[in-house]
């Protein structure tokens, strides 16, 4: 009986093992292309500042309409919806100002680098969009007139 138990032990293992290993090249790669596909979302709007301002915007407007409502149901008084539309607007204005050049290239290395696997394509694209990345942010930087080292960049 016990030799019986022990080989469905080995049989569950043999497996389990490669359906966890599946299992996690899996998760890295999803994690690798939800990060890319936010770096590539930083890398339109660093080409388009108005589209990102436009989206910042319309979260602005949904959340202040979703304050107005609370205020009006007397979930919030008047008080609470005065600073929740201050804090709404102040996290508004700091992701428009946000270097969209210096979060597509975080995002990108993110995914290039911290989700890599060989059976991971959007690692591979990531990797090869990081060169223009760290340009355009080097670029950005230059035109600010701030100094960047390459070891404060990486």
């Amino acid at each position: 009986m016990k030799n019986k138990l022990s080989g469905n032990y080995r049989t569950w293992i043999a497996i389990a093992v490669p359906v966890f290993f599946l299992f996690a090249a899996g998760d890295l790669a999803l994690r690798s292309r939800g990060a890319l596909l936010r770096a590539d979302e930083q890398a339109l709007w660093r080409d388009n500042p108005g589209r990102k301002a436009a989206h910042y915007e319309a979260l602005f407007r949904r959340q202040v309409s979703a304050i107005e409502r609370d205020s009006a149901g007397g979930r919030l008084t008047k008080e609470q919806s005065g600073r929740a539309a201050a804090l709404a607007s102040a996290e508004r204005d700091f992701f428009i100002s946000e270097s969209s050049a210096k979060l597509a290239f975080i995002w990108y290395r993110t995914a290039a680098k911290d989700f890599p696997s060989p059976f991971n394509p959007w690692a591979e694209k990531a990797k090869s969009k990081l060169p223009a990345a760290l340009a355009a942010w080097r670029a950005e930087l230059a035109a600010k007139g701030v100094k960047a080292e390459d070891w404060m960049l990486e």
